[in-house]
């Protein structure tokens, strides 16, 4: 028996010594008395690599002298990012009207999927189709529309605290009950909706008294008579002020100016042009742009007449409401007034049409 009973020591040792490797293993892998979530082990490496539980496919193998971990995964996602908007921004800057072409797109794309209607939909807001009879004379040797371009741009994006007038129509739309040649300064994009004033609220209009005609206030009220007649849009004169034509826009929501000058204060009056008109007209996110204020100047030296001073302002301030010149003698919108001193047929379907846009 001393001889089994020897044997059987042995074994009890071996065990322990086994299980108290064991334990050392546990503590080195899982911490200070820890343990494994489950005990069901197959396999322990004589290297000291950590236990492998029994569902695990193999056994951990250790590395052998001289291999060398793979180095750590670089993630290059963040500059892959950022030399995309990179790329945007610069494509943007280098092609702008491809970019503008983009936006236009990405915008209508948006519109559909939330069920708003296309640009192009939102016409005048009679049911009827827009009047016709746009003539588009991009050849026409306009002077003063030119220049009106180039001194009172269009601006990118609504300024914060200004947005167009919106609700009801102050004055109801106007059927001019005539047809003839006329154009628009600009239209939306991708329609024949022209770009003007929202008819939701009042055109404010102030006057610089120097230089002006002793009845200056007279010729501005009548002139504003006319044309809310002939557009369905509330003008009105609020007053006075001192300020003068510029060469740069009007901000946006502050009233029209009308004033006048000589060609030695204001060098564009040179020659036989006898006043300027033009709008800031703004552009919103949507693509859509509005008239957001305006001015005009007439030239005191060249103006003969009462009659001369009316039909000169109706002119301009029909340019600061949206309406271009036309190649035809028998609208007041010519270039070169052949004796006019009223609104033509195609002016009064012009002006007609840019009293009728849909209030935003």
């Amino acid at each position: 028996m001393g001889i089994f009973e020897s044997a059987a020591r042995r074994r009890r040792a071996a065990e322990l010594e086994r299980r108290l490797a064991e334990l050392d293993e546990w503590d080195r892998v899982y911490g200070l008395g820890g343990v494994p979530r489950d005990t069901t082990w197959r396999y322990h490496s004589p290297d000291g690599a950590p236990p492998v539980r029994a569902l695990d496919p193999a056994p951990y193998r250790a590395p052998h002298r001289g291999h060398r971990a793979p180095p750590p995964r670089r993630r290059g996602g963040r500059w892959v990012l950022l030399l995309l908007v990179g790329g945007i921004v610069g494509g943007a800057y280098a092609f702008p009207d491809e970019a503008s072409a983009l936006r236009g797109w990405a915008t209508s794309a948006g519109r559909s999927v939330l069920g708003m209607p296309e640009v192009g939909e939102r016409t005048a807001a009679s049911a009827g189709p827009l009047p016709g009879g746009v003539a588009r004379e991009g050849g026409l040797a306009d002077a003063v529309r030119d220049r009106i371009q180039d001194v009172v741009p269009a601006l990118e994006g609504l300024p914060t605290g200004w947005r167009p007038a919106s609700g009801q129509r102050v004055l109801p739309a106007v059927d001019p009950g005539t047809r003839g040649a006329h154009a628009f300064v600009s239209t939306q994009p991708g329609s024949e909706v022209p770009v003007g004033f929202s008819p939701c609220g009042t055109i404010e209009v102030a006057v610089n008294p120097d230089g002006a005609p002793g009845d200056y206030a007279g010729i501005v009220e009548d002139s504003l008579g006319r044309l809310s007649a002939a557009t369905g849009l509330h003008l009105e004169l609020v007053g006075e002020t001192d300020e003068t034509w510029s060469m740069e826009p009007r901000s946006a929501g502050a009233p029209v100016v009308v004033a006048w000058s000589v060609a030695a204060d204001v060098p564009e009056l040179a020659g036989d042009r006898a006043g300027m008109g033009g709008a800031t007209v703004l552009t919103g996110p949507d693509g859509w742009s509005w008239a957001a204020s305006g001015q005009v100047v007439l030239d005191a030296a060249d103006l003969p007449s009462r009659e001369a001073h009316a039909a000169v302002l109706d002119h301009e301030l029909a340019h600061v409401l949206g309406l271009d010149h036309v190649d035809d003698p028998g609208e007041l919108m010519a270039p070169v007034n052949l004796g006019l001193t009223d609104f033509g047929p195609g002016d009064r379907e012009g002006l007609a049409a840019l009293g009728a846009i849909a209030c935003p």
